[in-house]
């Protein structure tokens, strides 16, 4: 027997030959009564026949059923065994059962019948091979030490009843082995039981303690009751939490016996401290345990410890579940010294968290993350509860409180690559690198709600190169020996809230590495601080509040090229020996033109004028001086003693008030941005000193314009007399230099009894302040006549103002819109009237009053006619052309506009001649773009454009398909994608041109464009990792360039629209930093079917169309809905590819 147990539990898997799948075919049903007639109808059975005992039959060897579904139904007789079956007739045959399921084979046991094993000898049923199964409805099943067995494959128990007669030998264990699998195939799950019915004699299928204290047989949606030695399988909630290839009824049991490097996944919400341990026993050596943990949209929950302990190399994959922690001092996740965690996505938190403020823990409070090791979090939410402000602990904590505990002097390293990080309503630190902490964030978004405390603090190394930071950055140092105060932020990193240099008290680092480096295209919005300018280091990036303290040397903070920040640090020109600094200097006020009573206090109120972002277009000056310039303006400063002369460039405005009425609030005012050069010995620009007996400057280079277009933030003091309410709001009107009005919204506050107006402009020249006389919405405007003017469709006008009786306001467009008088005085039939070919609608008894404006375009003889916006547009015609085509986009456009012309010669053709003409004849000239792509500017007249075209040498089709042919108008596309391996034929020769495309298809074309670049595992449900397009929907994806449905779903199978296709061009042109600016002024009105185009693809189909990417179909149709062919892929993919840089 001991040899028969040994053969039992040592067998090695052979791996069977598979035979071919047999096909379908009709039922059989087959009566047998012996031994031999059993074998050979087995032998003989179709797929899905089904064999019955007609009496008891004796086994004289095992029944083996292989590579084929068939049913036995026992018909309540008896398989039995009177002599040994064990390894008969020899070992390698692997016969250890009354029946065995091997290869692809497929058993299905009915019938309420017995199979009994000889005792002492072998199992009832056993299942071989990884793809065979055998699934059991009901019946009596009598083994020993199993009464069904599992080396590879799967059992499914739905009923009948399984007892043993020979025992293990181990009494603890005697009935533990009813149901059994290979413990390695079991590990690898490659063997499995599945339990939904049946009695079980001493053996509980919830509860097998052979395969591990807690592994659990039965199915999800069933459990055991017990009565007596007897259990019983029934409906209801099962004990399992997790699976490792089997279901265990805790996580730890499911850790102990996972293969190293399996999974474990809840399988349920559950409560226990779980510990990863740091080895594990693989061939009886000692290793890392390295696993998986899938929470798979169920809650960890701890019960006195950390939720998780890990030691190990631990993988927490969220797939929306959640690890939360209620106990004081302890953690959702704790990482030790000896631990390596990646965090893949879940929600992390501690829900009782109970802490006051920051000296009262409340008696529950922690960290939720914790790591003395390493750790990788790669997406994820992490917060304290939803109620508490989390204001005792830091959120996330990496390294030691008390860097004198960390004995091996190790850094614990932490790396964020993405996530959501939201610190409580209160708040304390969201991120806490300290002791022996090694921090990198390279994506992610933090928030911290309170201005008082850090988002992110850090005492030893830290690189922010990427992420949103909501909040305050913060360096610290407090040790020399386990903190460097080493806080480097660059590349895509964003902070929102500042960064401050918080060097403990006591400390100077003069000499240490506490430095904060900011550099490349960090963004950073709101103050730089530290208590010294040597703690701060800025190389580059981008600022809203001037960091022109702490820009190293050889750098300079000049204008910003990016929305929303003001400066941008960059590299200055190297001027040698000569050091050239930017400096501001106060306004140069002149008030010539404001009468003699008004002139001082409109003199004080000029000489209060600033722009905060003067500096900045100073630095743009400051830049490109170069060496031979710095020089020569030096020697210019004849009149400064000493050698160590600098340059300052200095940059003011120019204030000029020309009128002044204290009684209507009405100031006039040019403001002019200026700079100039000064040589100085001083060593800061305040210390500037250009005349008196201290002088030691000299002005080089008088003052000159500086021409600032970009919006810029002005304030100044109004002037006394000029007093409205704190709060108020001013119009600002702006005559630009090319006559154009622009209005202005100002705000004014109200400090120590002055007002203070701030308003931004887009440019400088003259300004005229006034009190409102009406707004729409939250902008004001100085008269009614420029609020009308400004109006759009919808749009309400408040009077802020009584209306004059005499004024008459003049609208010649279509437009509709309301007028609030708000009890100010207005005549709702006379102050608002019709202009030329205008008729006009007044509706409303009483405020507020409702226009309706209707234009009527004048006779134009028909080669122009009226836009939307009431201006004239003309036609483009196309002369008809023989051997090609040629398309105008768009077919009609006002002056100024731009015109694409798309020629499509047909294949063995090219361009002879293209003329364009105006209404009276003379050629308008165009820009060639490519070969089949010329523009031209549209003239104030009606244009025609002619082409023709001349036979090119002959070139035989380089595609070879039999379904293309030459003089096809897509050939040529076609030579060109399958030329560049862009596109494939459907078969040797075959391209199919007229078959659709689907969206798979195409992403993975454009990421054959891309040398297939590396990229993560696409996160569409329904993109199977294996599939042809996964990486390219990845890829796609990743970049911006698709977005799927919405629901989790890309589609890949579906075919793609025309104008999904334009939008993924679209996009990727954006993605490759193409100019897409084609599209803004390309009007697509003029194709009969354009109302039809989703929003979503407008701007796409506009560039595309401006571009020559798309030309349209016949009858002046676009097709957006219309599916894409392979041929007009085809020529899409050209087009783009030669036309659009």
């Amino acid at each position: 027997m001991k040899r028969r147990l040994l053969s039992a539990f040592l067998a090695v898997m052979m791996v069977l030959t598979m035979a071919p799948v047999a096909f379908a075919a009709e039922d059989t049903n087959t009566s047998v009564d012996s031994y031999e007639e059993l074998v050979n109808a087995i032998a003989s059975a179709e797929n899905d026949a089904t064999i019955t005992l007609s009496s008891d039959i004796n086994v004289t060897q095992t029944i083996a059923v292989k590579d084929k579904a068939i049913t036995l139904n026992l018909n309540g007789k008896k398989l039995y065994n009177e002599k040994d079956l064990w390894d008969k007739p020899n070992k390698e045959a692997n016969n250890w059962s009354l029946i065995s399921v091997r290869g692809t084979g497929n058993l299905t046991i009915t019938g309420n019948g017995t199979l009994s094993a000889k005792e002492n000898d072998c199992y009832a049923v056993d299942v071989q091979d990884v793809d065979a199964s055998v699934t059991i409805a009901n019946g009596t099943f009598v083994g020993n030490i199993h009464a069904v067995y599992v080396q590879e494959g799967t059992a499914f128990i739905k009923g009948g009843s399984y007892s043993i007669q020979q025992k293990y030998p181990d009494a603890a264990k005697a009935n533990e082995f009813v149901l059994n699998c290979y413990d390695a195939s079991r590990q690898d799950y490659e063997a499995k039981i599945y339990v939904s019915g049946g009695s079980f004699e001493k053996f509980n299928p919830a509860d097998c303690k052979a395969e591990g204290e807690g592994t659990n047989f039965c199915k999800e949606d069933c459990t055991t009751t017990q009565n007596g030695d007897t259990y019983t399988v029934v409906a209801g909630e099962n004990a399992a939490v997790a699976n490792a290839g089997a279901n265990y009824n805790t996580i730890a049991t499911a850790v102990a016996v996972v293969k190293n490097g399996g999974a474990v996944t809840l399988l349920k919400d559950t409560a226990e401290d779980v510990v990863i341990p740091a080895t594990a026993i693989v061939d009886k050596k000692e290793v890392g345990k390295i696993l998986t943990i899938d929470l798979a949209g169920h809650k960890l929950t701890n019960v006195n410890s950390h939720t998780i302990f890990n030691k190990g190399t631990l993988t927490i994959n969220g797939n929306n579940g959640t690890v939360d922690n209620v106990t004081n001092g302890t953690a959702a996740v704790y990482n030790d010294v000896t631990g390596n965690v990646t965090i893949n996505g879940g929600s992390y938190t501690r829900s009782a968290e109970a802490s006051k403020d920051e000296n009262n823990s409340g008696g529950n409070s922690w960290y939720v993350i914790h790591n003395y090791g390493i750790m990788n979090i790669n997406k994820g939410t992490f917060k304290f509860s939803d109620t508490n402000v989390g204001a005792f602990s830091s959120l996330i904590h990496n390294g030691w409180y008390d860097g004198s505990k960390n004995t091996a002097q190790q850094n614990a390293v932490m790396t964020i690559n993405g996530g959501d990080f939201t610190q409580g309503t209160g708040g304390k630190i969201t991120v806490k690198n300290d002791d022996y902490g090694e921090l990198e964030i390279k994506g992610g978004v933090f928030t911290q709600p309170q201005k008082n405390y850090y988002c992110i603090l850090s005492y030893n190394i830290a690189k922010i190169s990427g992420g949103t930071i909501n909040g305050y950055v913060g360096n610290a140092y407090g040790n020399e020996t386990c903190d460097k105060g080493d806080l480097t932020i660059s590349d895509d990193a964003v902070i929102n809230g500042g960064v401050q240099s918080a060097t403990a008290a006591g400390n100077d680092s003069s000499d240490k590495k506490n430095l904060i480096k900011i550099t490349d295209n960090a963004k950073v919005a709101g103050a730089i601080t530290s208590a010294d300018v040597k703690y701060v280091s800025v190389s580059g990036g981008y600022f809203t509040t001037d960091p022109s303290a702490y820009v190293a040397s050889g750098y300079v903070a000049g204008t910003s090229d990016v929305s929303g920040y003001s400066y941008k640090v960059v590299a200055k020109t190297n001027t040698g020996s000569v050091e050239v600094k930017p400096a501001v200097a106060d306004p140069e006020v002149k008030v010539d033109r404001i009468p003699q009573a008004d002139k001082e206090k409109v003199a004080a109120a000029a000489a209060t004028v600033s722009a905060p972002t003067l500096g900045a277009e100073t630095g743009d000056i400051v830049k490109d001086i170069n060496e031979d310039t710095a020089k020569t303006l030096i020697e210019k400063a004849t009149t400064v003693q000493g050698n160590n002369k600098k340059l300052y460039v200095q940059s003011s405005l120019k204030v000029e008030p020309t009128a002044y009425n204290e009684t209507t609030k009405t100031l006039a005012l040019d403001i002019t941005p200026q700079y100039r050069v000064v040589a100085s010995t001083a060593t800061k620009a305040d210390e500037i000193k250009l005349d008196g007996d201290t002088k030691n400057a000299q002005v080089v280079q008088d003052y000159q314009n500086m021409t600032i277009d970009t919006p810029t933030e002005v304030t100044m003091e109004l002037p006394a007399g000029f007093a409205v309410a704190d709060g108020a709001k001013l119009s600002i009107q702006h005559t630009k230099s090319n006559g154009k009005v622009e209005y202005y919204t100002g705000t004014v506050t109200e400090q120590s009894g002055k007002h203070l107006l701030t308003f931004t402009t887009n440019g400088f020249s003259p300004f005229v302040i006034s009190v409102p006389a009406a707004a729409i919405e939250s902008k004001v405007y100085p008269t009614l006549q420029a609020a009308v003017d400004s109006a759009k469709n919808g749009d309400i006008i408040d009077l802020y103002k009584d209306v004059a009786a005499d004024t008459k306001v003049t609208v010649a467009k279509p437009i509709n819109f309301k007028v609030a008088t708000n009890s100010k005085k207005f005549d709702a039939a006379k102050n608002i009237v019709a202009g030329s070919n205008t008729t006009v609608k007044v509706t409303g008894e009483s405020s507020p009053y409702t226009y309706e404006f209707t234009y009527t375009k004048p006779s134009s003889g028909g080669s122009s006619g009226g836009s939307s916006s009431g201006k004239t547009t003309y036609k483009v015609t196309t002369s008809a052309v023989n051997n090609g085509g040629v398309n105008a986009s768009p077919s009609s456009a006002e002056k100024g506009a731009a015109i694409t012309i798309t020629l499509s010669p047909d294949k063995g053709y090219k361009l002879d001649k293209l003329t364009v003409t105006d209404g009276s004849g003379k050629t308008v000239s165009t820009v060639k773009k490519s070969d089949t792509v010329y523009t031209f500017t549209m003239p104030a007249s009606a244009v025609k454009v002619g082409v023709s075209y001349v036979k090119a040498t002959e070139t035989p089709s380089k595609t070879k398909f039999n379904d293309v042919s030459a003089n096809d108008w897509f050939a040529s596309a076609v030579d060109y994608v399958t030329g560049k391996g862009m596109m494939n034929g459907t078969a040797d020769n075959t391209f199919s041109p007229k078959a659709n495309t689907t969206r798979g298809m195409v992403v993975t074309v454009l990421y054959r464009l891309e040398n297939q670049p590396s990229t993560s595992a696409a996160s569409f449900t329904d993109v199977a990792s294996g599939a042809y397009y996964a990486n390219a929907v990845a890829w796609a994806n990743a970049n911006g360039i698709v977005s799927g449905y919405g629901s989790g779903k890309f589609g890949p199978n579906d075919k793609v629209t025309r104008e999904q296709l334009a939008a993924i061009l679209y996009r990727y042109a954006q993605y490759k930093k193409y100019d897409v600016s084609v599209g803004e002024d390309t009007n697509i009105l003029s194709y009969d079917d354009a109302q039809s185009i989703s929003t979503y693809a407008i701007p796409a189909i506009q560039w595309a169309c401006g571009a020559g990417v798309v030309t349209g179909k016949s009858g002046s149709k676009l097709d957006p809905k219309g599916n894409a062919t392979r041929a007009e892929v085809a020529a899409m993919l050209m087009r783009f590819c030669e036309n659009v840089k």
